[in-house]
């Protein structure tokens, strides 16, 4: 199957967010935006796959097994380590409970993603006011942790109707999500992210909220505008021939990008020593990202950047998948010729 250099180059661009988020000082462009271009992008891939020739209930197969193994990943990478919270366990979930409107029609996803956006940050603007707990702290992190289900669910259903809609409109959409996410990012600057009491928890307040990382109505707007107008420009450099030769690295990177975020993930966990078997995270560590002084930034990131860029490269060049992509398609193979 021809792959999309467009979408190559918009993953590699959430690769290389995710990676300065995670390794850099807090900086606004990789505060949250990256990881939810990623699960955008996830939901113009889950599109793709079902769009296949072939049955609709094959495709789903395939999309839950994709889904089961991205959880274990997530879970698995999580409990090594507590330096980074990893991205993969929002994406499998919203894959699953997104299967059953593959079939639906536009209009209906439309509607969905509409009140998954209006109505979603509502849950997390009463767990603010009137905290809301599961028994189990996964399903706790789940709705209303740094990936909350709601948004993280608009957001690849957002992807879904991109490859439904738009993907041919690469125009519509760097300037439809560039006024989205001017208009969001306007709206925080008049009211500094909320609306409500100075300092008291205010539902209207937190269903606005547009922090990073909240899940309320402004933070989606604005990333899922940034994400959509990402998509549309990369789409857009694609059509020239000559950017498609030039950013064969990036494409590679992009293509086997499920490879590098779980390697870049292992790496940076031995280099920070953020293994949970560790006493304590030294200095400035938050939780999502460093303040002030990342010990091993901008080394660390630079080292990761050119080895990930060398090797897609070389690999590229000789195979059609990476690693991880390869384990996981022959795996899906597998699980679909038992299940026949």
């Amino acid at each position: 199957m021809t792959r999309i250099h467009g979408l190559d180059l918009a993953r590699a661009s959430a690769i290389i967010g995710m990676m300065a988020a995670h390794i850099g000082p807090a900086h606004f462009l990789t505060e949250g935006y990256p990881s939810v271009l990623f699960a955008v992008l996830a939901g113009v891939s889950m599109g793709i796959i079902a769009s296949r020739p072939a049955m609709l209930a094959d495709a789903r197969f395939v999309l839950l097994t994709r889904a089961v193994i991205l959880i274990g990943l997530g879970v698995l990478l999580d409990a090594l380590q507590e330096g980074i919270v990893v991205v993969l366990v929002a994406i499998g979930v919203s894959w699953i409970l997104l299967l059953p409107v593959l079939g639906w029609r536009t209009r209906w996803q439309g509607a969905l993603l509409g009140a998954l956006v209006l109505l979603g940050p509502l849950v997390g603007a009463l767990h603010s006011t009137v905290p809301l707990t599961f028994s189990s702290e996964f399903f706790t992190d789940l709705f209303f942790g740094p990936y909350p289900l709601t948004a993280w669910l608009a957001y690849t259903l957002l992807g879904l109707l991109i490859h439904r809609l738009a993907l041919a409109r690469e125009v519509w959409l760097l300037v439809g999500g560039v006024l989205a996410f001017v208009l969001a990012q306007g709206i925080i600057q008049v009211t500094g992210g909320r609306v409500g009491p100075s300092g008291e928890p205010d539902v209207v307040g937190e269903w606005l909220q547009g922090e990073p990382h909240t899940g309320g109505l402004l933070d989606v707007l604005t990333s899922a505008g940034l994400a959509t107008a990402v998509i549309g420009a990369c789409l857009l450099a694609c059509r020239v021939a000559a950017v498609v030769w030039a950013i064969y690295p990036l494409r590679s990177f992009g293509a086997m990008s499920l490879t590098i975020y779980v390697t870049h993930v292992i790496l940076t966990t031995i280099a920070n020593d953020t293994f949970v078997s560790a006493a304590a995270l030294d200095g400035d560590y938050i939780e999502f990202g460093w303040t002030e002084h990342p010990p091993l930034w901008p080394d660390l990131f630079l080292w990761q950047l050119v080895g990930f860029l060398v090797f897609a490269s070389l690999w590229r060049w000789r195979f059609r998948r990476g690693p991880a992509e390869w384990a996981v398609a022959l795996t899906i193979a597998g699980t679909v010729s038992e299940s026949r």
